[in-house]
């Protein structure tokens, strides 16, 4: 097993995981970024951008109604384009991905580990059973997961 000592780990690359990250290296402090899935941020992959995107789409095609207001009619019906639509949010999701992948591009590979860390004790974690790291101070960036209360279930 590998194993190595730094001032900080920030557990969990997404948007806070990030900021946490530049935060502390800004300081001069060491820091080691561990992340157990894809880097791009729930965010901007799957979350609150495209899901501001169908929004923005949908206001589009309802604000429609509000034009005779200004002077401006419709002939015809307004028909939305779910497939064209859906092509703007993935192209859009693309872009602010890169943008994400591009900030993670500029931190040092010795400066990240790919992996599921694990507590062992208050001052170390392991990387998928691989690589031992003793720090001083951790940041838990993990995000959340829903979880359905056991009084609710059923």
């Amino acid at each position: 097993m590998i194993e190595t000592s730094v001032e900080n780990v920030v557990i969990g690359a997404g948007t806070a995981g990030l900021a946490a990250y530049r935060a502390i290296v800004a300081t001069g402090k060491s820091a080691l970024l561990i992340e157990r899935g894809p880097y791009g941020t729930t965010c901007a992959r799957v979350g609150c951008m495209p899901s501001k995107l169908l929004i923005a789409a949908a206001e589009a095609a309802h604000g429609v109604a509000r034009w005779k207001t200004f002077g401006i009619h419709l002939k015809g019906q307004v028909q939305v384009d779910g497939r064209a639509v859906m092509q703007r949010v993935k192209r859009e999701r693309d872009r602010f991905v890169g943008f994400v992948l591009d900030g993670v591009a500029s931190i040092p590979d010795e400066h990240k580990i790919v992996g599921q860390a694990r507590f062992v004790d208050q001052h170390t974690v392991e990387v998928d059973g691989e690589v031992r790291i003793h720090f001083e101070r951790a940041v838990i960036a993990t995000g959340s997961s829903p979880v359905i209360p056991p009084m609710l279930q059923g």
